[in-house]
């Protein structure tokens, strides 16, 4: 049994569309060397069922819900920048050695410029998050989305 019939079995929602609509949103449709994009496509495939799992876990029940499509899609759009995929597999670019540093405070009279650290820092959708836990991914993807992931939770004794 394939990834993509594990995910379909545990949801009613149409997972080649909204593999399809996350392969044009991540831009992976856009990457132009083919073993590359195999490997994205892969690695997405990877990453909607990780958010599966997570999703769950927390909700305790058998099945994802068809109201938590967007919910789902936003959780796996975070998950994919969370652990940096789009750098790897679509982002070209080549990072700079001082990209981690931002300018923290800047004095006149001396001419003093003090930078603070990011590298401890991550962030997703312009809201930033420091990496102070091992599973801090899913922590904050739980906490990010914990108003969502309730509404369909069920109690559990």
């Amino acid at each position: 049994m394939s990834t993509l019939e594990k995910i379909q079995n545990r949801t009613s929602i149409d997972i080649i569309a909204l593999k399809n609509r996350l392969e044009r949103e991540l831009n992976i449709d856009n990457i132009s060397d083919n073993n590359k994009k195999e490997k994205a496509n892969e690695q997405l495939v990877y990453s909607i069922y990780d958010v599966l799992v997570i999703i769950l876990d927390t909700i305790h029940q058998a099945k994802v819900p068809e109201g938590l499509y967007t919910t789902w899609i936003r959780m796996i759009k975070d998950y994919w920048y969370l652990n940096k995929y789009d750098k790897i597999f679509v982002s070209n670019a080549n990072t700079d050695v001082n990209s981690n540093l931002q300018v923290k405070s800047i004095q006149l009279g001396d001419t003093t410029t003090t930078f603070a650290d990011k590298s401890s820092q991550i962030e997703i959708n312009g809201t930033t998050y420091n990496t102070g836990t091992v599973d801090f991914d899913e922590d904050i993807l739980i906490e990010k989305y914990k108003k969502d992931l309730y509404r369909h939770r069920k109690m559990r004794w």
